[in-house]
């Protein structure tokens, strides 16, 4: 069977790299081993909330930049099958006409987001795309055109409304002794994307507007491959600078690296940023070793107590460094959460860009907006009246962010266990190891707690002089090897350790052999 040739919009100048089926020949091109200097600073722009992209630069790209961001992040553009789900692509080379300018000639023109690419980069703004080949929509042509590119399952059928309420694998179909003819039809079909939730077994989600690509079994997987190369050399000729892998860990490494390595050849320092959020340990390190440069974490979850946030992230960061994010469009908005706590809005900023290498914030974050970035229905009419606005701070911290090389890579971390568990004491150092940064942090939101340091060697264990730093850049020595302070609810400091030039330090620092009970508890 041969892939029919994509239909692809008219193009000026050039047109993308032919893909080939067999990729394996681009290998020659290295895998870009040193990355961006600088960890990414990431602005996610949600479209449904945004109207059409003719209108977004002149309203948002000159904020993004005046806040310290250096890429813009968009969803999905592409046209959507029957559910509008952003991220249930019935057409990949059409736009989304939801988004086209108002009266344009042709509604699935990409000349718009082109357009708005180019004024990203006129602004030093890099423009990041969603990259999704996971699934389609179920209504997608391909899944007529090229059945074989799917996973085929047997799934129960509820006749009363046509639910698929149960897939199984094709060699093990369900039995008709439990699901009655009269109710229930059990047929072959195109599978739908499932998940199971992680607290009780019985309950699944069924995605019935998705269908489930096999890019692990197809009997057709060259030709499906040479789609999805043809597909990112059609978005790297449109401008686009990086890529969010959809649910990287569900695709196979070596269709990550055929596509990396063309991209790179197309056009180097293309950045790949893998979304692995719920992955194994063991799926993280198949994905990452295709050559991507970030993974998405799980640090928003933290109730900054438990041990398994510092746990994952030292296991993840020797595979890849990571980007963290307050809040997402997979999330609840965390000023709905917190009842538009403004204080807790700030700090969680302030976490996401100290604990990774990368940081991200979808658009209203920054206004304490409190409606989902829901990926069906949310629309214009969800741009809310601010609640508050902290733009100015989030600034701050991007640019205190670049100040600080451990800020900017995923080095060791050590999570203290501090005798007051409402306090959270914890250290990022940079990979060299010359340079700590202790974050301490009041977790509880209603009162004030005492904060009493005996020994601060013990955190800080360079041998070298404390400062107390802050995000305009005022930095205040620590005159004694003590510390005592009472930190406001939600409030924090920061204390920085550096290593002098002559010194020298192993990569993997962070061995503590002071006294053990530094908190005089």
């Amino acid at each position: 069977m041969t892939a029919a040739k994509p239909v692809k919009p008219a193009k000026k100048g050039k047109g993308p790299a032919k893909a080939t089926a067999k990729p394996a020949s681009l290998a020659a091109e290295p895998a870009n081993p040193a990355g961006p200097a600088m960890g990414p600073r990431i602005y996610n722009l949600f479209p449904r909330i945004l109207g059409s992209v003719d209108t977004w630069a002149d309203k948002h790209l000159d904020r993004i930049k005046m806040m310290g961001f250096d890429w813009v992040y968009v969803n999905p553009l592409n046209y959507t099958g029957f559910s509008g789900s952003l991220y249930s692509i019935k057409e990949f080379y059409k736009f989304n006409p939801l988004f086209a300018p108002e009266g344009i000639d042709d509604p699935h023109s990409w000349e718009p987001l082109r357009a708005f690419i180019r004024s990203s980069h006129e602004r030093g703004l890099k423009f990041m795309y969603d990259l999704v080949i996971n699934h389609t929509s179920i209504d997608s042509p391909l899944v007529e055109e090229h059945r074989n590119w799917y996973v085929i399952k047997s799934v129960v059928v509820r006749k009363s409304d046509g639910k698929v309420i149960l897939q199984n694998p094709i060699d093990e179909p369900a039995s008709t002794r439990h699901f009655n003819e009269k109710n229930y039809t059990i047929e072959e079909r195109v599978a739908h994307p499932c998940a199971i939730d992680p607290a009780d077994s019985r309950k699944v989600t069924i995605w019935g507007d998705l269908a489930e690509i096999d890019n692990r079994s197809s009997p057709d997987k060259a030709n499906m491959l040479a789609y999805w190369l043809d597909l990112v050399s059609f978005y790297l000729e449109m401008g686009m600078d990086g890529f969010r892998c959809d649910a990287a860990y569900q695709v196979p490494a070596e269709t990550w690296r055929s596509i990396i390595q063309l991209a790179r050849v197309q056009k180097p320092g293309t950045v790949f940023a893998a979304e692995t959020l719920g992955c194994t340990l063991a799926q993280l390190k198949e994905t990452v070793d295709a050559g991507f440069d970030y993974i998405f974490n799980s640090s928003k979850y933290w109730d900054f107590t438990q041990p398994w946030c510092h746990e994952q992230y030292e296991s993840f960061r020797k595979a890849a460094p990571s980007i963290s994010f307050p809040e997402s469009h997979d999330t609840k908005r965390l000023a709905d959460e917190t009842n538009k706590r403004e204080d807790v809005q700030r700090f969680r900023y302030l976490f996401a860009a100290f604990f990774s290498a990368g940081v991200m914030m979808p658009v209203g974050y920054e206004f304490g907006f409190t409606r989902p970035l829901d990926v069906v229905t949310a629309s214009k009419a969800d741009w809310q009246v601010p609640n508050f606005d902290i733009s100015e701070f989030v600034g701050r911290v991007n640019a205190f962010k670049q100040r600080f090389r451990c800020l900017n890579e995923d080095g060791p971390m050590k999570h203290f266990d501090y005798g007051n568990k409402s306090v959270l004491v914890l250290r990022k150092t940079s990979k060299d190891g010359k340079q700590h940064l202790l974050l301490v942090y009041n977790k509880d939101w209603n009162n004030t707690q005492d904060v009493i340091f005996d020994s601060v060697p013990f955190f800080l264990d360079l041998g070298t002089p404390v400062q107390f730093v802050g995000l305009d850049g005022e930095e205040k020595a620590l005159e004694s090897t003590s510390w005592r302070a009472t930190l406001e609810p939600n409030g924090h400091v920061l204390l920085l350790q550096k290593q002098r030039p002559q010194e020298t330090m192993p990569e993997e620092t962070g061995k503590v052999t002071e006294p053990q009970d530094p908190s005089g508890s």
